[in-house]
């Protein structure tokens, strides 16, 4: 009886604190007035000069990128106004921007200019596009018109302007961002499926043998993308964003819970509990930050970072968690680790990295709902969007209350094996998503390799750089159950 009421409250505590917190960021994001526009066609021209520019730039033409600098200038000062108006964020983004590239070509740092330029083409094309939070924190960049952008780089790709092309999918890539919650709130289908082919894209466009292939691509995501453009939102799809992203990391937790409940390790378990704590302050942090201080454009490169590199980092220590799960399973092997004093054998190093795997699993999945939360704010009423978070954290709470309560039941090589096989299965689509965002961010190479599988559901991607790893996981979780299988046909042979 006391182990039940101990559980309950670790149980419920991620999900109800991420309720508490989105409901707050909600109420801060919340718009309550409308954006006065400004002159695209002033913008669009700006943003020709900046490409100019960057053109001259790389091709060690310092006199002329300082002409298109000045134009550049003449066009902010003129459009600073207006653009505070509509984003105090993207104002002051692109004047710390110009402020830079002055200082660059003052000093003629060519290699500084560049980099700085770079940046500010993202930012003033961003502006043009509308693909930013406005004052009242309302995301500028539709669907619709994303669908548009998207258009434009197939229309590119047709007329053989590659490089035209593939600068537009980069940006596609980084205004993702900016419509991914009124994808994935709808069709988890589509949003896999499209984070999918805007790499595939990139890769393509970025191989001359592969280039034919980048328009049928935009095609197909143009098709699957339309019908999502015009939808009206209830309650059940806000309660359908938690519930999506929150689930697998409520696996992990709860694997981990259950992992130093058995073990009977107090100090295990607040590891776990803090771990989480930790995800979680750093998602809310992460969220308040976005709906308050950033446009989402200029978080977008970041939350491909964090996103990436917390899926690899997760996947490592769910490779061992599996490992440790399976192989003590094995019910003789379990008593004599319960004999060692487990609360011993699990102090030091292995507690904090319970602290960290619960971390990493929180962070990964919880800075998405977060900023797909807020995305959805001013797109449907008040009550129906708090209603629906709700009802969506209050099925995770539900699950996380049953995997606590059956974990502490049912005998020890079923719930061990089960665990491992699902932690595994984590680990292995953690680490296909995590390098597949490290992709989009462009840390890595956009590469396409055909013959290799392509099922986004399970983060499989035709690219050796995350289909590698997979594999090499594949083999090592092979490997592991045929040595601990044999293993354990010996024990019992022995006794």
């Amino acid at each position: 009886m006391k182990g039940s009421s101990r559980s309950f409250p670790r149980a419920l505590f991620a999900p109800l604190m991420i309720l508490a917190a989105a409901c707050l960021i909600v109420w801060t994001a919340w718009p309550v007035t409308a954006y006065a526009a400004s002159s695209r066609e002033e913008t669009t021209a700006a943003s020709a000069s900046v490409d100019a520019m960057i053109r001259h730039l790389d091709g060690g033409d310092l006199a002329s990128a300082k002409q298109d600098f000045a134009a550049v200038k003449k066009w902010w000062t003129s459009s600073k106004s207006g653009a505070k108006q509509r984003s105090l964020d993207l104002a002051l983004e692109i004047d710390g921007q110009i402020a830079s590239l002055s200082l660059a070509l003052l000093t003629e740092d060519a290699a500084q200019a560049a980099t700085v330029a770079s940046n500010l083409r993202f930012s003033v094309k961003n502006l043009a596009d509308g693909a930013f939070a406005d004052n009242d924190g309302k995301s500028q960049m539709t669907l619709s018109a994303y669908i548009l952008k998207l258009r434009g780089a197939g229309d590119l790709a047709q007329r053989g302007q590659w490089d035209e092309a593939q600068d537009e999918v980069k940006l596609l890539q980084r205004q993702w961002l900016s419509v991914e919650g009124d994808v994935v709130s709808q069709s988890q289908r589509v949003y896999d499926a499209t984070e999918r082919d805007l790499v595939l894209l990139d890769g393509y466009l970025n191989d001359a043998g592969k280039r034919d292939q980048a328009a049928a691509v935009v095609d197909r995501m143009v098709e699957a993308l339309a019908p999502l453009a015009d939808a009206r939102y209830s309650w059940w799809d806000a309660a359908l964003i938690p519930i999506r992203e929150g689930l697998e990391a409520l696996l992990v937790v709860g694997a981990l819970l259950m992992y130093a409940k058995r073990a009977d390790s107090a100090p295990a378990k607040r590891w776990v509990v803090g771990g989480s704590a930790a995800g979680i302050v750093a998602s809310v942090g992460s969220g308040i930050a976005v709906a308050l201080l950033l446009s989402s454009s200029a978080f977008g490169h970041n939350g491909l970072l964090i996103n990436g590199w917390t899926g690899v980092g997760a996947s490592l220590l769910l490779l061992y968690v599996s490992y440790w799960l399976h192989r003590n399973s094995d019910v003789q092997r379990w008593n004599a680790f319960l004999a060692s004093k487990s609360s011993r054998a699990l102090s030091g190093g292995r507690m904090i990295s319970l602290g960290l795997l619960a971390f990493f699993a929180i962070v990964r999945e919880g800075l998405e709902t977060v900023v797909f939360l807020i995305g959805m704010t001013g797109k449907m009423p008040a009550a129906q969007l708090v209603l629906g978070i709700a009802v969506g954290f209050g099925v995770l709470a539900a699950v996380a209350l049953a995997i606590v309560k059956a974990g502490s039941r049912l005998p020890v090589r079923p719930v061990f094996l089960v665990s491992s096989l699902i932690v595994f299965y984590l680990c292995f689509k953690f680490m296909g998503s995590g390098i597949h965002s490290l992709q989009m961010a462009g840390l890595l190479p956009a590469t396409v390799q055909e013959g290799l599988p392509d099922l986004a559901v399970l983060s499989l991607y035709p690219s050796w750089y995350s289909t590698l790893p997979q594999l090499l996981f594949a083999v090592a979780g092979a490997l592991a159950a045929i040595l601990s299988y044999a293993a354990g046909r010996r024990r019992r042979a022995i006794s």
